[in-house]
């Protein structure tokens, strides 16, 4: 009775089993079915500010060129048609492409595309063709993968996803995929509960920022690359002139036939990619400073020294740095209260003159007026849009250095200098004049560790004087050539390729440039109104290369900035 009795379970487990293998091998055949006959909209976004989207300059052909190469391929893994969004400004570009390619693509034209109209499009052309899906990528990416396309496909329509994108690739490489009832949804949302997310103009990571605005109320999937590149900020786009630089230099590599790991793995070794052009110019333009700060080298600030950059030699600097890195931010506060510049208005006209080029100026706020206020902004409010590759920068940014919650500990930090209710102020008046471009700045020290909290929690908040904005800034010795105060090691445990000499430019108020920022006056690689700027910037390509190959200088093996970033 016991052996017919095991037999019998065993039957039924057996059944079981089959009946869920065979549920498993339907499901697959109507998944690879799904896959046959889905239709799919491949949707291309073509910005003006993408500067050289329709450069030749891959053996005689554009970014965008290669974009519509990619869109055509990826009929291969759907049933799919091609739309192109452009710019009013790029239509008869787009128009020509498209013609000399031989695309029978549809082309809708908007003075400027906000999120709301992008998803708008989405909703009315999946409507139209009947596609229930968007496969959606930026115009002026060139090595768009159909490998990552496919797995991102597949993933989205096995996994039934709302919105599908990879993570931890090179930026340009991977598109993103949206169900068509998500694109519906979200142009609702953005023209009602996210209306002012809706009116903001596109930028790379719009799809994803709106989504994530009420992310638990949808079904996001995620393709994750095997190795992280990210801590590289690889990108691959044709927006900017440094982007581009890297994309010519992965096209002379022979990438067409590779997947994407191996293009990302190679990409990552070479110093070429790693390091293009600056894209963050660190200048001082005085070295009088207002306040004796405990993390300051005294070197670099004199409160009774006089020495100014001269406007007309910092003006001939600004247009030097727009033709060579095009897009930039220029940071007027390397060291140095740049407010207290005799000129420091006209010094911040003259970048906000360049279209190219983003001001910061990093203040204590003891010297600013609401008239410097007043005529800046009349300034900014003249100037033409920032073109900037749709990577979403400012034109303008402020930080105030308040580093305490009380005037006791603002008193302890700058060494019992006045001035917390100024300081606390500026950010007010600031923030009248350049709402949402103005940061409360604390600089995490032993000293004032008892107040970060109650820093955060005021600053952070949405009714703030600075609506919600504020930096908690990581203290640097400066290669150990100050005392250590920081609280906590935030660095990671493997080193990477150091950010600063990859990507910035330390200039001071003589025209000295120092090999980095950290190193103060230690190493200087020449001035920078006697030297060109491509001869200085290639003088720090070695210690990048070293870095690469883990071999550091002595200074720089003291620094423990090297993870850290600005722009």
């Amino acid at each position: 009775m016991q052996f017919f009795y095991r037999c019998n379970v065993q039957i039924k487990v057996l059944n079981k089993i089959c009946k869920n293998f065979l549920r498993y091998i339907l499901n697959l055949i109507i998944i690879v079915a799904d896959k046959r006959v889905m239709k799919t909209l491949v949707i291309l976004y073509a910005d003006s500010r993408s500067l050289h989207i329709f450069d030749h300059i891959f053996d005689g052909k554009s970014a965008f060129e290669r974009c519509l190469c990619w869109a055509d391929s990826c009929k291969k893994l759907s049933d799919s048609e091609i739309v192109v969004l452009a710019d009013k400004s790029i239509e008869s570009e787009c128009y020509s492409v498209l013609n000399k390619c031989n695309q029978n693509a549809e082309l809708l034209v908007q003075e400027k595309w906000t999120i709301h109209n992008l998803f708008q499009a989405f909703a009315e052309c999946t409507e139209k063709t009947g596609a229930e899906n968007v496969i959606f990528a930026w115009a002026d990416q060139p090595f768009l993968n159909l490998g990552i396309t496919e797995k991102i496909l597949s993933d989205h329509i096995e996994f039934s996803g709302e919105y599908t994108f990879a993570e931890g690739y090179p930026a340009g490489l991977c598109p993103e995929v949206i169900n068509a009832g998500t694109c519906r949804i979200l142009s609702q949302l953005s023209e009602s509960v996210k209306k002012e997310i809706g009116k903001q103009i596109l930028t790379r990571t719009s799809v994803f920022d709106l989504i994530k605005s009420d992310i638990n109320s949808f079904e996001v999937e995620t393709v994750i690359s095997d190795v992280d590149y990210r801590l590289f900020r690889m990108n691959f786009n044709c927006g900017t002139k440094n982007n581009t630089e890297a994309c010519k230099e992965l096209f002379s590599m022979g990438v067409e036939k590779k997947n994407i790991e191996e293009i990302s793995s190679e990409a990552s070794k070479n110093v070429k990619i790693l390091k293009t052009l600056p894209s963050y110019y660190n200048i001082s333009i005085t070295d009088y400073c207002s306040r004796r700060s405990i993390y300051i080298p005294s070197e670099m600030e004199k409160e009774n020294d006089s020495s100014y950059m001269p406007l007309e030699q910092f003006k001939e600097l600004v247009k030097k740095i727009s033709l060579f890195s095009e897009s930039a931010v220029v940071s007027l506060s390397a060291w140095g209260e740049a407010c207290a510049h005799p000129n420091f208005v006209e010094f911040v006209k003259a970048v906000l003159s360049e279209p190219g080029l983003s001001v910061l100026i990093e203040t204590d706020g003891l010297h600013l007026t609401e008239d410097m206020c007043r005529e800046i902004k009349e300034k900014l409010d003249s100037v033409a849009e920032l073109i900037d590759g749709g990577e979403g920068r400012e034109k303008i940014y402020w930080i105030v250095k308040l580093d305490a919650a009380s005037k006791e500990k603002y008193m302890e930090i700058n060494n019992g200098g006045e001035g917390f209710e100024k300081a606390n102020s500026a950010v007010t008046l600031l923030a009248k004049y350049f709402s949402g471009s103005v940061y409360p700045q604390f600089v995490r020290m032993n000293e004032n560790e008892d107040e970060l909290e109650k820093f955060y929690r005021f600053w952070s908040d949405k009714n703030s004087p600075s609506c919600g904005k504020v930096i908690i800034q990581k203290y640097s010795s400066c290669c150990k050539l100050m005392a250590e105060r920081k609280p906590a090691d935030l660095s990671p445990l493997e080193r990477n390729p150091c950010w600063h000499i990859r990507r910035d430019l330390t200039i001071l108020s003589d025209g000295t440039v120092c090999f980095c920022r950290e190193m103060l006056r230690k190493n200087s690689v020449g001035n920078v109104f006697s030297d060109s700027l491509e001869d200085l910037w290639n003088k720090l390509t070695d210690e990048v290369q070293n870095h690469m190959k883990n071999k550091y200088s002595e200074m720089c093996g003291k620094c423990d900035e090297f993870y850290t970033f600005s722009f």
